[in-house]
């Protein structure tokens, strides 16, 4: 993958931390400095129009659907870039970006634009996870469509980056649910659905949280609270105190909210509610957890619920912990609010809804449209809040009732109708931002000067106690490079979470199927192995045992596997996704995987197996594939090189390179017979040159002699430079793999 960055001023300074004014305070999350959607900045605007331009700071043409950050006097958003997805020959520029303008004047500052790889999700949904900024470093982190997880300077420098699918796992949603990640203290933390490898490896995924070193982007540790997934889901956690505990507080994909210690992500207390994933975040008011869904509850025919939890207790609160609750009000989208006393709640029926915090009377309701997905904002004693169909709307809300500041219902741009909006506003140094689809807007009443409340402190934790309840030794997961040395330390934790030693040498005991590792002074390393190897590391201290968790690949130039020997529901051990969906069966006396078709498999049709790591190139690819057929139906089979895939379409009769499934970004398609029961040889690579990527790919009976010319090639104007090895299906019947082999090039210096 290529990043472009596009710069627009010659005046930003590599790691430049911008002050912000006294007055003022970042909005650099996505429900801002409080997570909780309340400002305490003052003299804002009550009012403001486009025609006449009144109070109106600037306007750019670069919409999206996530909400902007505000961090140091610039606004950052995730977003598409604007090219037609649905035009032959503009959509291979179709990509994701990071945009930053100055938010004063609306200048572009810089952007970052990349390509959207393995996943189904379409181009308006693309940017859907808002951004969020450190307050310390003044980097910014996203994450993209493609499950980039990007930490970037301010002036657009990436400081590190995880590949999130194809280091860990994770599982793309097809209609665009991706979760906004969030900063706490020296970690920055994101959720996703994954299935992995070891004691992660399925064969279901689960709902993730992975936190990250903010700063180096080292992983402190994993936690998945829930049970199995119904759902994807986009729920943005929050974090708060409750009962002395730092608390992380999310919807989850299995239908529950969770609480789990913020700083080592233990499990702390647990309530389900609905059959479906939890997408609207919550808010916390002392020990009350207010959230809300639309979808099916638990244990009524109702749908939608708006629920209040008694979260200073531990365990499932599901039978105990409710103070109250509303059923039949469907609000599945936003945040929910809470101020002196009152809960709001965007229904997704575009009406604002107003309870007792305490006894769950609802007190009003008050139209905003017709659908709801914009989280309300409280700043300056009025809410701001947006709704789908243009509408942008101030209001004073209060117990007694909701009136009308302001109305701008905002007409499209792009298309004819209304423009759309579903991100959140966000507010900084007496400016707003609106993110529509079709624009971004600031505003500002230049005749205030704007002024700051004081921000309400947390509640206190309970103090550090010496009795050690928990170990961690971080990094907890690491890729080890050949002759690789890494530095292991060891984390102890009380009961509630507070740190109490950290031991920088740590003696390390080296797990099953690792045995060419060695370690000193809390180090591992290894020489150069002609094997995968995969497995955990393990140290003790304070009666405690904590482990890691290490993946290396073999060092030689050609990686082999036939699989023979392998039985039950072994596989290569550092395949990622290879649990969910491969199991070694025999086929004419030989041992091959097969992921199995529809009826047979679980989840969707579609899976990839990554053999790699994300930054592999120059290497080829190759596989003997066989597609049965099952109900009259046909799989499609293939090879992954470099974010691309080269696939078999059995049910077309097509043989395909492609890009981005949803609008083929960059793809060629021939007529090509294949058929059922026929072993075939299929063949892949990745040449990247003068700023292009090509693919190559041809396909053989297997046994026959191998064509001198490629099959297939097509050329990519935004070359994918780097992406990990792996194997394709769409299971729509049992797909069968055996002899599957990457051959790297004599110049090829590292496979990692």
């Amino acid at each position: 993958m290529i990043n472009r960055l596009v710069r627009f001023s010659s005046l930003i300074v590599l790691g430049l931390v911008i002050a912000t004014p006294a007055f003022a305070q970042n909005w650099a999350n996505w429900r801002g400095p409080e997570q909780n959607g309340i400002s305490r900045e003052t003299n804002l605007p009550d009012n403001w129009s486009l025609e006449p331009k009144k109070n109106v700071a600037w306007e750019s043409d670069i919409g999206g659907r996530a909400t902007p950050i505000i961090l140091n006097g610039r606004v950052y958003l995730n977003t598409r870039t604007h090219h037609d997805f649905t035009d032959p020959v503009e959509k291979v520029h179709a990509r994701e970006q990071v945009v930053c303008w100055d938010l004063k004047t609306g200048d572009v500052l810089w952007k970052d634009e990349f390509n959207v790889f393995h996943t189904d999700i379409p181009s308006p949904r693309v940017g859907w996870a808002a951004m969020c900024g450190d307050e310390e470093t003044g980097n910014v982190f996203v994450h993209s469509v493609s499950g980039e997880f990007r930490c970037y300077s301010p002036d657009g420098k990436i400081v590190w980056e995880k590949s999130l699918l194809e280091e860990f796992g994770k599982i793309s949603g097809y209609g665009g649910r991706t979760q906004t990640p969030i900063i706490d203290e020296d970690r920055v933390i994101v959720s996703f659905l994954a299935a992995n490898w070891g004691e992660t490896k399925g064969p279901g995924p689960k709902h993730y949280y992975y936190a990250f070193d903010k700063k180096n982007g080292d992983l402190q540790w994993v936690s998945a609270p829930g049970g199995a997934p119904q759902d994807t889901n986009y729920s943005v956690p929050i974090v708060a105190v409750i009962n002395g505990q730092r608390q992380l507080i999310g919807g989850n994909s299995d239908g529950g909210i969770y609480g789990i210690n913020a700083r080592t992500g233990t499990p702390i207390w647990g309530f389900r509610m609905s059959r479906r994933g939890l997408n609207s975040s919550p808010v916390v008011d002392g020990n009350l957890v207010y959230i809300s869904h639309g979808e099916d509850n638990i244990d009524n025919n109702d749908f939608g619920r708006i629920q209040c939890i008694d979260a200073s207790e531990t365990g499932d609160l599901t039978e105990t912990g409710s103070v109250w609750r509303h059923d039949g009000l469907k609000a599945g989208y936003t945040a929910l609010l809470v101020k002196d006393g009152v809960l709001y709640v965007v229904s997704d029926t575009g009406n604002l809804n107003a309870f007792d915090g305490k006894s769950g009377e609802k007190l009003w309701e008050h139209n905003l449209g017709t659908v709801g997905k914009g989280s309300p904002v409280w700043a300056d004693g009025k809410m701001y809040v947006m709704e789908v169909n243009g509408n942008i709307h101030i209001l004073e809300a209060n117990r007694e009732g909701c009136k009308q500041l302001s109305l701008v219902q905002l007409k499209a741009t792009t298309v004819a109708g209304l423009d759309e909006i579903y991100a959140s506003p966000a507010i900084s140094e007496g400016h707003i931002v609106f993110v529509t689809r079709d624009r971004t807007i600031c505003i500002a009443d230049e005749t205030k000067k704007p002024g700051m409340n004081e921000i309400p402190p947390m509640p206190a934790e309970k103090d550090a106690v010496e009795k050690v309840a928990l170990v961690q030794l971080r990094p907890y997961e690491v890729i080890l490079s050949p002759g690789e040395k890494v530095q292991f330390s060891l984390h102890a934790f009380d009961a509630n979470g507070r740190l109490i030693k950290q031991i920088t040498n740590p003696i390390i005991t080296i797990g099953e199927g690792l045995d060419s590792l060695k370690s000193e002074n809390g180090a591992i390393w290894a020489d150069p192995v002609s094997k995968d190897i995969a497995g955990t590391i393990s140290t003790s201290m304070f009666g405690k045992t904590a482990t890691a968790r290490v993946r290396m690949f073999n060092a030689d130039k050609t990686w082999s596997w036939d699989f023979e020997g392998y039985k039950g529901v072994r596989v290569p051990p550092t395949w990622l996704r290879a649990h969910v969906k491969l199991k070694p069966v025999d086929v004419d006396g030989n041992t091959v995987m097969r992921a199995a078709g529809m009826g047979k498999g679980k989840g969707r049709p579609s899976h990839m197996v990554f053999i790699g790591t994300p930054n592999m190139k120059d290497y080829t690819i190759s596989a003997d594939v066989m597609m049965k057929e099952q109900n009259r139906q046909m799989p499609s089979i293939g090879l992954i090189a470099n974010r691309y895939n080269f696939m078999i379409k059995g049910n077309n009769g097509k043989l395909a390179i492609q890009s981005w499934a949803p609008h083929l970004r960059m793809a060629k398609v021939v007529r090509f017979r294949s058929d059922p029961d026929v072993w075939y040889t299929m063949k892949m690579r990745v040449e990247v040159a003068d700023g292009k990527a090509t693919v190559f790919g041809k396909v053989w009976k297997k046994g026959d002699e191998e064509p001198e010319a490629w099959t297939l090639t097509q050329t990519d104007p935004h070359p994918n430079e780097t992406g990990s090895p792996g194997l394709y299906v769409y299971a729509q019947a049992d797909c069968l793999f055996d002899n599957v082999v990457v051959q790297f090039d004599d110049q090829a210096v590292s496979h990692q």
